[in-house]
């Protein structure tokens, strides 16, 4: 379809026949005509622009909510990834306590063995020494009476021997 702009309008001439419209009313009218489509004119034009500020602003919008949406996902990605990272972490702290646990117990185990072992060979030596020391006391009880018993078959002699002296003086 043409497209009539209101300079077309304005322009338009009739011909005139002899009992045609009255020319005034006709120019009147299509001045008119025109006035109002240079309006709707204007009007669209400017409806066109703001259709493109707003499609151009629209595009913005989807533009931002794309980035928006791809950040809030690479977030939870981020959350995700952290999420697994820290249970991995404090699995293997666990596990690194457990096992450090277990090599603390043993060695615990260990040097309370050690200790016992040693109380034990100290017990035996105590055993020892209390039987050596038992077996040099009853030695020097033997010896004890053993002098006492020579001093008593001494005694007799020396006595004698005293009195000979005695006895010649």
């Amino acid at each position: 379809m043409p497209r009539i702009t209101p300079l077309d309008i304005q322009k338009q001439k009739f011909s005139r026949k002899l009992r045609g419209f009255d020319p005034v009313e006709v120019e009147s009218f299509l001045a008119l005509v025109t006035e109002e489509l240079e309006d709707i004119a204007r009007a669209k034009s400017e409806l066109e622009r703001r259709m493109g500020a707003l499609e151009e602003e629209n595009a913005e919008h989807r533009e931002r909510e794309r980035v928006l949406r791809d950040t809030l996902l690479t977030a939870q990605q981020t959350v995700h990834d952290l999420r697994d990272t820290a249970r991995k972490e404090a699995e293997l702290i666990v596990r690194e306590a457990q096992d450090s646990s277990e090599r603390l117990t043993h060695h615990a185990l260990q040097r309370s063995a050690e200790i016992e072992k040693a109380i034990y060979d100290l017990k035996i030596q105590r055993a020892n020494f209390r039987l050596e020391l038992q077996k040099t006391l009853e030695l020097f009880s033997e010896m004890v009476e053993e002098d006492k018993r020579q001093d008593e078959r001494d005694r007799p002699l020396s006595y004698l021997t005293r009195r000979d002296k005695g006895e010649a003086g």
